[in-house]
């Protein structure tokens, strides 16, 4: 059972702003591994689109969470994964021009 549906979308060019310090507290300690072997446009692109998907988590979660709560891997195609326990949770981030946009459908 869908228990909801979520969606954000993220300016490219607002991440620059604060980017190492949003780095710090949006991404998992894996994704922060991650992130840093990227060069700088990518670190950009990344990290917009991996806020995206977790804001879009929060709106699509049947209970409360915060940002940190998720960390996003990868499969072996580059499907983005995220596990939580009891969820069942389909997500999917791209990236166009200054854009980046996150939806995420979990179920129960």
């Amino acid at each position: 059972m869908i228990v909801g549906v979520g969606c954000d979308v993220v300016d490219i060019d607002r991440i620059e702003k604060n980017q190492e310090g949003l780095a710090q507290k949006v991404l998992s300690s894996s994704e922060l591994a991650m992130y840093q072997t990227f060069k700088e446009k990518r670190k950009r692109t990344f990290l917009a689109g991996h806020f995206a998907a977790k804001e879009a988590l929060v709106k699509a979660m049947d209970i409360p969470c915060l940002l940190s709560d998720f960390s996003i891997a990868y499969s072996a195609t580059g499907k983005p994964i995220v596990e939580k326990a009891g969820y069942q949770i389909h997500l999917s981030i791209s990236h166009d021009g200054n854009v980046a946009i996150a939806y995420a459908v979990v179920e129960k």
